[in-house]
């Protein structure tokens, strides 16, 4: 996981600098002095982590919908960490990112991480007492293809089947990308789901070494893990029990 430290280093950044942080309310950064946030929400109203705001400016903005109301080039830096595999359409916050800014960062999950079906948690309101590849509310993979990034619709129905029950992934957590200028990206280009499934199939072929398989749609998993699940329950923690922020 890369560090603020590793952020300022490898993007170069210098105190001067104007810094965009798109989607960082819920984890600000600390050593990242960031000019202006644009979230859909306050770091004070994240349901996990409320935090007060760092940063200088704060525009409150649906992203899937609002063009950034700012001037092109208007920025050093633009940081975007754990937030396009959350919007059902992540392309107009990517194109605008690149209108308004010099160079950047994208962070998500790697897409192995994110095939990784999660423990069970009778706790989670957003999913039930279910386990699910990766976090339910993902919508896309991310990778690298070239110097492009390429985008993968994250299907559910497919992974949920017979052939992708993984518990483990050895490889990178998440997909690291640096920009600059600008960069270009491509989108999965089948709508058939069958060629998903033969991506999807041809990617744990690719990287099979760092799979490992389970037995996961029965609902089995570890006895720690299922007395920790029934401690949360009846102590009455974990995220079901929390604030629950809708817009």
């Amino acid at each position: 996981m890369l560090s603020d430290r590793d952020i300022i280093n490898k993007l170069k950044i210098k105190k001067t600098d104007k810094v965009l942080d798109i989607g960082g309310a819920m984890m600000q950064h600390e050593l990242i002095k960031i000019d202006t946030l644009v979230d859909i929400l306050l770091p004070e109203e994240a349901p996990y982590f409320p935090s007060k705001l760092k940063a200088k400016k704060f525009f409150d903005l649906d992203i899937t919908r609002e063009k950034l109301p700012f001037k092109d080039k208007s920025f050093d830096v633009c940081l975007c960490t754990h937030t396009l595999e959350d919007l059902y359409d992540p392309f107009l916050v990517i194109d605008e990112m690149q209108r308004v800014a010099e160079r950047g960062l994208i962070v998500t999950p790697s897409m192995g991480k994110d095939m990784v079906f999660s423990h069970l948690d009778i706790t989670d309101w957003l999913t039930g007492p279910r386990r699910t590849p990766g976090l339910s509310h993902h919508k896309w993979f991310f990778m690298k293809k070239g110097k492009k990034i390429f985008i993968i619709p994250k299907n559910y129905g497919i992974l949920f089947s017979e052939a992708f029950q993984i518990v483990a992934w050895r490889g990178e957590d998440e997909f690291i990308f640096f920009w600059k200028d600008s960069f270009e990206y491509e989108l999965f280009p089948e709508l058939d789901v069958h060629k998903l499934i033969d991506f999807y199939v041809e990617y744990l072929e690719e990287n099979r070494k760092n799979f490992r398989y389970g037995r996961v749609l029965k609902y089995y998993d570890g006895p720690l893990a299922a007395v920790r699940a029934h401690l949360k329950y009846f102590l009455r923690k974990g995220t079901g029990f929390r604030k629950r922020a809708f817009r």
